[in-house]
């Protein structure tokens, strides 16, 4: 046993002690004391030491300290250790603590057994963030000191501090380069202890298990991308592993299957995720030339090619040596072999896109992708001049007549248990109920006609063919045959055997070509029942074919006639088929569809631009239809103004007409009451009788003249009125015609309220029906002249010769009386009613205009609404572009992608 661990374990004492296990060791050590006190040079301490070691064995703590006390020299240290460890058995905690820390030395192990001393304390004492301090010094100053790190992990996983237990571990793994610390590390990540940390915080371990153990590297950079993947430093991760990557060096024979695929993984994701393409620069780039790096066999291709697109949609971000090594990985690489179910895929995350942002990527372009991925079937397109018998040979083969001569429609023709018939357009499919309304179809070049019937032929061969128009020159026929050449898998041009490949068929079938430069194209010498000798036949057939070869080489003629409806013609043409329409269909088909979408992006982009000068037409249409509808508002207005003004000035006149006939006939008639006197009337109460009299000849007059002349003015009146409104509802229809020719329906109907007649009449009738008038006071007022006539009357009356004095007075003052005040009392009682009606013109005549100006208000609030909303999504467009452009560029991005991996080795 070493000196340190019998200082450790406190077996000192034996050393000084002969191998006399009898006796007693205090006895032996205190007669060695004896001896070495008599010395001249004496050294106690050691013996000291060793008695307080064998005073501390048998538990006599206070002894031991009053003997560790007085320990000097290189024991010294030890001794307080040692004093610390008693204080600690009696409970003395406190001491022992004080006394443990002021222990000075330079022994690594001595300091290490204080520390573990020190650790222990603070467990007893509950005081754990001093046990963590502590302990992790001594793993500090001295990581070899035995158990110390087994202890430290111990500690920190049973308080569940796992931030120093990674740290612990990550230490020990990089200092050690142990497989047990790197597994320890492992199972920490694993269980989600690391996800707080930063990336870079695991970079230089990274290079040291590199180093070591590119096996267990592997597994922890996956489990760390698999923990950041799903956290906010995602894209710290990334750069923080391909910095990594770029700055070691990857070995030809290194191979790492699962960081290959987790790169395809995270590139796919990064690609099909919300992300903007700024934030795809600064972590795209390096991702994918390190994946290039590391790429296995089974993703070269995909890492070679994804490497080429890029770089291509961005150039100058991939480092020119990383593109060079992508394209000849990619010429010495095979075809992928599942391309056509990734790009349909690739397809259907454009369409979802798509509806998404309220786009359609077309309902012909889905249809076509969907009868792209049926591989179990052929598609042959079938086309030929006007007159080349084409519908013929169809009907022949089918067995059906399916095509007429001339037809205009591309039919697309399929074996099917049931007859089935539909229409496909752009915007839908419909169902179209039998052939003939094929021809009777308005959009039969804008469309697909998609004919099923069972056809036994089509069925064992495992054919389909397309019919088009034939090829006069129209320019949208030859498009949409160029077009449809994207999705046959061959093309069988028929010629005329009177006249067959003349030049103009030639340079059609050249254009064709052109157009699609692989696709195969074979002929079909129709008519020759029509030629009579077989020689001639014979010499058409060979001098057709060795003129038609002279440009296309790998083409072959095969003669056919309507008229041979034989089994054997179908079986040699069935096997003529067979044998020249061969590829690769799947490879030919993921071509195909490719096509179509990049024609589908094409579209997309060209329908934001239109969305977005859809936006500014909107808003700039509406602008000015607010002006139009502010102005028109202000027009109705004014007709309201107008017209209430007319109206008004009508009434007032035929009132005033009324007012003045009151005004001057009451006083007449009043004065001509006066022929009611008589020398002999009783002039003591003729007041009396007068003024009854006079307002029933007011009455009369009233109720026989003015009223009935009256209700005959109001009901010219209103005549007149219902002429003017009646100018005003044709003014609002022009109005409103106008409008809706601007908006495109009928949207406006500016309809007044003409029920505002229907009361005015029923007002009018009510007014000069028996209007009823109080008895007005005439005669029996207190004037002066009235009030001499009546007290004249009541004194005289009963005299006989005092009568014709009174007869001539009363008449005289009968007829020259003033009676205007009494004419107009009664005048303004009687138009009352007719002034409250006035007053209510106004409001009646609002209300007749204000159906039309409610409609034109609406028609105000909707265009501003629409304004504000279509500059909302303008500006939304304009300032986030990348918002739509973004998505279009990067399926872009997986499209040249896929492309180049078809042209793998080629």
């Amino acid at each position: 046993m070493n000196l340190d661990n019998t200082l450790i374990t406190k077996k000192f004492y034996e050393t000084l002690l002969e191998d006399d296990s009898s006796s007693n060791p205090i006895q032996l050590l205190s007669e060695a004391f004896l001896e070495e006190q008599k010395k001249e040079d004496k050294e106690l301490s050691s013996i000291r030491f060793a008695q307080g070691e064998v005073y501390f064995a048998f538990k006599d703590y206070e002894t031991a300290i009053f003997k560790w006390g007085h320990v000097t020299g290189e024991l010294e240290p030890w001794a307080k250790k040692n004093t610390a460890d008693a204080y600690y058995e009696l409970g003395s905690l406190p001491t022992a603590e004080e006394t443990y820390k002021s222990t000075a030395a330079e022994s690594l192990v001595l300091r290490s057994e204080v520390a573990l001393q020190l650790f222990s304390l603070y467990i007893e004492e509950e005081k754990f963030d001093l046990a963590s301090r502590t302990i992790k010094d001594a793993v500090s100053v001295h990581p070899d000191y035995p158990n110390v790190t087994d202890i430290a992990r111990s500690f920190f996983e049973e308080k569940q501090d796992y931030s120093s237990a990674v740290d612990l571990a990550l230490k020990e793994s990089m200092r050690t380069e142990s497989s047990q610390w790197f597994d320890v590390l492992q199972d920490y990540v694993d269980k989600g202890f690391t996800q707080e940390l930063p990336p870079d915080y695991f970079s230089e371990l990274l290079r040291t298990i590199y180093r070591v153990d590119q096996a267990r590297f592997e597994r922890l950079v996956l489990s760390l991308w698999d923990v950041y993947k799903k956290q906010k430093a995602y894209f710290s991760w990334l750069a923080s592993i391909n910095r990594f990557f770029s700055e070691v060096e990857v070995g030809p024979y290194d191979t790492f299957h699962g960081l290959s695929a987790a790169y395809k993984d995270t590139y796919l994701e990064l690609l099909h995720k919300k992300y903007f393409v700024t934030e795809l620069q600064n972590v795209v780039p390096q991702l994918l030339s390190n994946w290039l790096k590391l790429a296995d066999q089974s993703h070269a291709l995909f890492a070679s090619a994804a490497v080429l697109s890029w770089s291509e949609i961005f150039p100058e971000s991939i480092h020119s040596l990383s593109v060079s090594d992508a394209e000849n990985l990619l010429l010495n690489s095979k075809n992928h072999s599942h391309l056509l179910a990734e790009s349909s895929a690739l397809f259907h995350d454009i369409s979802e896109w798509a509806e998404q942002n309220q786009l359609e990527t077309g309902v012909k372009n889905k249809w076509m992708i969907r009868e792209l991925m049926d591989l179990q079937t052929q598609r042959l397109l079938i086309a030929g001049t006007g007159g080349s018998g084409k519908s013929s040979f169809m009907n022949t083969v089918l067995g059906e007549e399916i095509v007429r001569d001339g037809a205009s429609a591309f039919i697309i023709v399929k074996d099917s248990e049931h007859t089935e018939i539909t229409e496909i357009s752009d915007s839908e499919l419909k169902s179209v109920p039998d052939l003939e309304s094929i021809a009777l179809n308005r959009r039969q070049r804008e469309s697909l006609f998609e004919v099923k019937f069972p056809s036994a032929f089509l069925q064992q061969r495992g054919l389909s063919f397309i019919d088009t128009p034939g090829l006069n020159g129209s320019q949208p026929v030859r498009n949409e045959i160029f077009n449809l050449l994207h999705a046959a898998d061959g093309l069988i041009f028929v010629l005329d055997a009177h006249t067959p490949f003349t030049e103009r068929e030639r340079d059609m079938v050249l254009d064709i070509k052109r157009h699609s430069p692989y696709m195969q194209v074979h002929f079909l010498l129709n008519k020759i029942d029509k030629i009579n000798h077989e020689e001639e036949t014979i010499r058409i057939l060979e001098d057709a074919t060795e003129r038609i070869q002279s440009y296309f080489p790998h083409s072959k003629v095969f003669a056919f006639s309507a008229h041979y409806n034989t089994d054997k013609q179908l079986s040699d043409l069935a096997e003529f088929l067979s044998l020249n329409f061969h590829a690769s269909l799947e490879e030919e088909r993921a071509e195909k569809l490719l096509y179509f979408i990049r024609k589908t992006l094409t579209s997309l982009l060209e329908r934001r631009m239109d969305m977005e000068n859809k936006l500014v037409e909107s808003i700039n249409w509406n602008e000015e239809m607010t002006v139009k509808l502010n102005g028109a508002i202000n027009q109705v207005n004014d007709l309201e103004k107008e017209k209430t003004k007319g109206i008004k000035t009508k009434y007032r006149l035929l009132k005033e007409g009324v007012k003045n006939d009151l005004t001057s006939s009451i006083p007449e008639i009043l004065r001509g009451c006066a022929e009611l006197l008589q020398e002999d009337s009783d002039f003591r109460r003729i007041h009396i009788d007068l003024n009854e009299v006079m307002n029933e000849r007011i009455r009369e007059y009233i109720d026989h003249t003015v009223l009935p002349k009256f209700h005959s003015s109001l009901q010219e009146w209103i005549s007149d009125s219902q002429e003017e409104f009646s100018q005003s509802q044709y003014y609002l229809e022009e109005m409103s015609n106008g409008f809706n020719a601007m908006y495109g329906d009928e949207r406006m109907q500016l309809e007044c309220d003409f029920k505002v007649l229907d009361d005015w009449r029923r007002d009018a009738d009510r007014m000069t029906s028996g209007l009823y008038i109080d008895d007005v006071n005439i005669l029996m007022r207190h004037t002066p002249s009235q009030l001499l006539l009546k007290s004249a009357g009541k004194l005289f009356g009963g005299f006989t010769q005092n009568k014709t004095a009174l007869y001539t007075r009363y008449k005289k003052f009968l007829e020259t009386e003033d009676y205007d005040d009494v004419a107009a009392s009664i005048t303004r009682k009687f138009l009352s009613q007719f002034e409250l009606f006035e007053k209510s013109l106004d409001r009646d005549i609002a209300f007749f205009f204000r159906n039309p100006l409610n409609i034109l208000n609406r028609a105000v609030e909707q265009s501003h609404l629409e304004i504000n909303d279509n500059k909302v999504a303008l500006d939304k467009m304009r300032e986030n572009p990348e918002i739509y452009r973004d998505p279009i560029t990067l399926f872009e991005v997986q499209l040249r992608q896929y492309e180049w991996m078809l042209n793998a080795g080629k």
